[in-house]
């Protein structure tokens, strides 16, 4: 988003059928769903499946479909039909009150992508915070979020919030919807970023170990990719 210089967070002119996709979702049994492999702070909160390719850093970097998409047609249709084909989507499951922390993701992987983030389910409108700014995220509603800047997002209600999380290389479909999209969203909210701030840092001291381990792990993998 920031390389196409745009707003940190712009929602796109387009609406998908929340209700229909949330309902799809919730027939897959159990077992598809997993904590991540990546990210122990960041995702702690988090279970989730790839739709449609593999994580990031992974051997493979095919956009194939994967298994559970055969069972999500409305998602296919979104994904494939009504927005241009991703690299890789994610179903995202936070829990009740779960925190994703203030965080950045990591350039190397995400620096000539777009991402997308689509609002399946929730308990009244999300508030995202990503580079100073709080944006409310409506189920149904189709965003594209800057991933290079600090962003994170709390759920403050009693139940999961669902939401598709797409990366998408830059096409000129996907740029129009952009530009035609809603800017200017973002609020200020001082009281609010000092609370985030605040969570935020005792997550990460939480899972401290975990991060520590997940670090080493991950300069070993990228002395391998080498």
């Amino acid at each position: 988003m920031g390389y196409l210089g745009l707003d940190a967070c712009v929602r796109l002119p387009m609406r998908v059928d929340a209700a229909r996709l949330a309902a799809e979702i919730h027939r897959l049994p159990q077992e598809v769903w997993s904590r991540a492999e990546r990210g122990p702070v960041v995702f702690a909160a988090v279970e989730s499946f790839f739709a449609v390719g593999y994580p990031r850093g992974s051997k493979s970097t095919a956009a194939d479909d994967r298994p559970a998409l055969a069972h999500l047609p409305y998602l296919r249709e979104i994904l494939h039909e009504i927005l241009p084909s991703p690299m890789r989507a994610l179903v995202a499951r936070q829990s009740a009150q779960g925190l994703i922390p203030i965080h950045t993701d990591d350039r190397r992987y995400f620096r000539r992508t777009v991402r997308l983030s689509i609002q399946v389910e929730a308990d009244g409108p999300q508030r995202l915070y990503c580079d100073g700014l709080w944006y409310d995220l409506g189920p149904g509603e189709v965003w594209a979020l800057n991933n290079l800047v600090p962003h994170g997002v709390k759920n403050t209600s009693g139940r999961g919030r669902i939401n598709v999380i797409a990366d998408f290389l830059p096409s000129s479909e996907l740029v129009e919807l952009i530009l035609n999209g809603d800017h200017g969203l973002g609020v200020r909210g001082e009281a609010a970023r000092l609370e985030l701030e605040a969570i935020s840092r005792a997550q990460y001291r939480k899972y401290r170990w975990q991060s520590i381990f997940y670090g080493i792990v991950k300069r070993w993998r990228r002395r391998g990719e080498r």
